[in-house]
């Protein structure tokens, strides 16, 4: 066994000190030059000299745990940073911050994680460039199979999942999209037909306009029709043939026409129905599932209330047709914002003068008898003793109670206003209430006897309302009026009432109430005032006899006054907030087709100019078909250049939310287009399209025009197409179409403005169109 012996002797002891106060001092030194560095913004030179203060004092916890937590901070800030770069698809700027942050701190995963991402987001972005090319060409499946590797390793990548809603709206147009007949097929014809076979009329036809008509084997073979028209399309030859055969017509393709028997089994066959789902916004779904009901027979229908929706199932034209009566009825309630005051004025005086003498005698005898003299009435208490002792007993051995007298000289006047003015803004026939007050506890005991033992007592609280009750319910009228059912109750503790026999406590309650019912323009004031409490009472003590003397009663009485006056004043004054506004003339009147078909428009004939095709056939065979004609044109010389029309805006340059606006883009020069078509987009967020008005634009250059449109409230975006039959004459400037919207949000500026413009002149060639300006609209609350 060793022993070690250690012998310090005073020199190394004090080189020893020496050197841990030196070590002591570099890292605190250090330590400073750290957070100084820190608070400058020179984060990592800050941390650098945290590191060396930690070396050289490797027992300091508190510089361990201050450059943890520095350096956690700066790492963090710079994870965000990288992050926000890669969001932005900034890849090389990403990437730098993610290898800067591995060196201050190796040990970082957010960074490792981040570099990890970071490359799997490069090679997304390869593949979804590669599926953008794709569906440019075409091939939208190619497309959508490339983004199937992406979205299932990041099923949150913004351009994959772009990408794929573009491809998705592709593909539901072409399934949403109904089959119609190609333009050309809307050429003029002109038929004559005199009980001629019903197949022989459609073979012509369709040897003519190129059609394909297939006929259903129920079409009875010896069905005769007589048609004579001139100058109408061929779809409207086929409508007009179907009507008086009693025979429906089904579009299969753009080209092909089926045809069928107007029967229900055959309507159950053919028809196609569709599924259209409304989500209502303002609407009780059980009123729009009740109107539909009842208005369009539709009988597959479901309503769901906790999505505050409707599905329907039916045709095509009654689904338009349930459309516009739901965006018809759809509408949010007005709201108006009610400014009340009330006043009470109270005033109250109170008056109380004279002397007020003494009321009350106590005289004891010695041996405990008591006589009391009150008010004039003597009462004895007997206490042990006899009779004969107090009748024996000197007057001057009675003690009596001190007398005093006081003299009362008080006058007091009290005025009070109370006021309560509050703002209350409520929906279209909604009731509001307002309580201003307090609400009193009323306590009360039941008592249960118990057969055996101390009665059982349960106590109960109540409370009552106590103050100012207010409860409106307005109707705003369509001009405006604001009608106003005012109830108002003012109540106030008159008194407490006590009952000493259960304990318990109740209170008499003073009310005044006034219910009416008004009318009142937007921004109108009514008072309503008069009711008036005034009280007067009067009370005196006197000393009988001395007190009821004509004049020097008044040294022998006190005399009380008490008078109080209130009234109660209540003003209200109605602001319309959001107005009752009447939908447009195409909103609450359409064609909704006949008791049996329904129909989104009326069975009518457009001319279409001159005649393509001409028979006459006798009762069977038809006769030979003339040369077609063309409508006479307007020529254009090949060299002349084709004059720029300007196109302008006009409405509002501001709006309040709620307000409805138009704007009409004019043009200033006839057009001579005989089809015309743009996109005007807006700020959906704080517009809202409601519909599209055809102009006089059009309509002076062709005698007939069509308007098409296409309201994508989603994007902001509205498709307007106006097409005619040229044979007008164009007189001037005029309309073109006139865009109806609504105000939903504030903005300090929003725009309208008009692009992809096409045309096509009457008198063939295109047409130069200047597009406006935007058109800029300053909304406010």
């Amino acid at each position: 066994m060793h022993r070690l012996n250690l012998h310090f002797t005073g020199n190394n002891i004090l080189f020893l000190l020496a050197a841990t106060m030196l070590a002591g001092c570099a890292g605190q030194r250090l330590h400073d030059e750290g957070m100084e560095l820190l608070q400058a913004g020179r984060s990592e030179e800050g941390l650098a000299k945290l590191e060396e203060a930690t070396k050289a004092e490797p027992g300091n916890l508190s510089y361990r745990t201050t450059l943890a937590r520095y350096r956690e901070q700066l790492v963090n800030r710079m994870l965000a940073n990288a992050n926000s770069e890669r969001a932005q698809e900034h890849y090389d700027a990403a990437q730098a911050i993610y290898e800067h942050a591995l060196r201050i701190d190796p040990q970082s995963n957010g960074a490792k994680d981040g570099m990890a991402s970071l490359a799997m987001d490069r090679r997304h972005a390869k593949i979804v460039a590669e599926a953008t090319g794709l569906f440019k060409k075409g091939d939208a499946e190619g497309a959508r199979a490339a983004l199937k590797t992406v979205l299932l390793e990041n099923p949150r990548n913004g351009p994959a999942l772009l990408l794929q809603q573009q491809i998705d709206e592709q593909a539901a147009k072409g399934l949403l999209a109904e089959p119609t007949l190609q333009g050309k097929f809307r050429k003029p014809v002109t038929m004559q037909f005199r009980d001629a076979n019903l197949k022989m009329v459609f073979e012509a036809l369709s040897r003519t306009s190129g059609i394909n008509i297939l006929l259903d084997k129920d079409v009875r073979a010896d069905l005769k029709t007589s048609i004579f028209v001139k100058d109408v399309s061929v779809e409207d030859a086929i409508d007009l043939i179907l009507l008086q055969s009693q025979l429906e017509k089904k579009i299969i393709s753009d080209n092909t026409v089926f045809i069928y028997p107007n029967t229900p089994a055959k309507l159950k066959d053919y028809q196609d129905l569709k599924i259209r789902s409304f989500h209502l916004t303002n609407a009780d779904p059980k009123q729009v599932l009740t109107m539909i009901k009842t208005l369009l027979k539709t009988k597959d229908i479901f309503i769901n209330e906790k999505t505050n929706s409707i599905v329907m199932r039916d045709t095509p034209e009654a689904i338009r047709l349930a459309e516009k009566m739901v965006a018809d009825q759809d509408i949010a309630d007005p709201e108006v914002m009610l400014e009340v005051e009330v006043l009470e004025v109270s005033t109250s005086r109170l008056s109380e003068l004279g002397i007020k003498w003494p009321d009350t005698l106590t005289l004891t005898s010695p041996t405990g008898t008591t006589l009391t003299t009150s008010a004039g009435v003597q009462s004895t208490t007997n206490v042990p003793g006899s009779l004969g002792q107090l009748l024996h007993t000197p007057l001057k051995s009675y003690t009596a109670t001190p007398l005093s007298l006081a003299l009362n000289l008080m006058l007091q006047d009290t005025d009070t206003n109370l006021l309560a003015s509050p703002r209350i803004r409520v929906r279209n026939h909604e009731k509001a209430k307002i309580m201003i007050g307090d609400r009193v506890p009323v306590i009360t005991n039941a008592v249960t006897p118990v057969s055996t033992g101390t009665p059982v007592v349960t106590g109960s609280v109540q409370y009552l309302d106590v103050g100012m009750k207010l409860e409106v319910e307005p109707e705003i009228h369509l001009d405006n009026d604001v009608s106003i059912k005012i109830n108002l109750d003012v109540s106030s503790i008159v008194k407490q009432v006590n009952n000493p026999i259960s304990g318990t406590q109740a209170y008499q309650i003073g009310t005044r109430n006034a219910s009416t019912v008004l009318r009142l323009k937007d921004g109108e004031t009514q008072i309503l005032a008069g009711l008036i409490s005034d009280e007067d009472r009067r009370n005196a003590n006197k000393v009988p006899g001395l007190g009821q003397l004509p004049i020097l009663g008044r040294l022998f009485s006190s005399h009380g006054d008490n008078t109080s006056k209130s009234e109660i004043v209540l003003s209200i004054t109605p602001r319309i907030v959001g107005r009752n506004i009447l939908p447009d003339a195409r909103e609450v009147e359409y064609w909704s087709g006949t008791e049996s078909t329904l129909r989104s428009s009326a069975l009518t004939m457009k001319s279409s100019g001159s005649v393509g095709f001409s028979s006459v056939a006798q009762p069977v065979v038809p006769a030979p078909r003339q040369p077609a004609a063309k409508a006479p044109v307007t020529a254009t010389p090949a060299d002349a250049a084709p004059q720029a029309v300007a196109l302008s805006w006009d409405g509002p340059n501001q709006a309040k939310v709620g307000d409805r606006i138009s704007l009409t883009l004019n043009n200033s020069a006839p057009l001579g287009a005989k089809s015309l078509g743009f996109q005007v987009s807006y700020d959906p967020a704080v517009l809202k399209a409601v519909d599209v008005i055809e102009g006089d634009a059009m309509k002076q250059n062709n005698a007939q025009s069509n308007l098409m449109k296409t309201i994508n409230q989603k994007s902001g975006n509205i498709v307007v197409g106006l097409s005619g039959s040229g044979t007008g004459e164009a007189s001037g400037g005029g309309s073109v179409v006139t865009l109806v919207f609504e105000v939903t949000a504030a903005a300090p500026s929003s725009q309208i403005s008009v692009r992809n413009i096409t045309s096509a002149a009457s008198g063939g060639g295109s047409l130069a169109l200047a597009a406006p300006e935007p058109h800029a609209i300053t909304v406010t609350q």
